[in-house]
């Protein structure tokens, strides 16, 4: 009989690591953390850290006000856009309604009043 496998168990299976492999991987992070700090000690010589920074900080902030500068056009665009459709909807509203009642009241004058059509009273449910 097969062996069922249980593709979502809630056991996780941890393999352990070799002690080569972990030996390996601390030296790495050694060796790539002794790197970043010398590369980030000898980059002020060559460079002025507080100028760069200050520069970036300026160009954020530039940014940042140009974003909402356009953010807030849009939003305007947007309204105007809306107010545009809302006034095209009030136009054409009106004009069915101003159609619908000239033609309730050219079908009014027809009928004389001793013509009127008595409609029969509904039957309560």
């Amino acid at each position: 009989m097969p062996k069922t496998r249980r593709v979502f168990s809630k056991q996780h299976r941890s393999r352990a690591v070799s002690v080569g492999r972990q030996m390996l991987e601390g030296l790495l992070l050694l060796a790539l953390g002794s790197g970043l700090l010398a590369f980030l000690s000898w980059l002020p010589q060559k460079v002025d850290a507080m100028v760069v920074v200050s520069e970036a900080i300026a160009d954020l902030i530039r940014g940042l006000g140009q974003l909402l500068e356009a953010l807030l056009g849009l939003a305007a665009v947007i309204l105007i856009a809306m107010l545009l459709l809302a006034g095209l909807l009030a136009l054409v509203s009106g004009v069915f309604r101003l159609v619908k009642s000239f033609t309730r009241l050219i079908s009014s004058e027809r009928v004389k009043p001793s013509q009127r059509i008595h409609r029969r009273p509904r039957p309560r449910r």
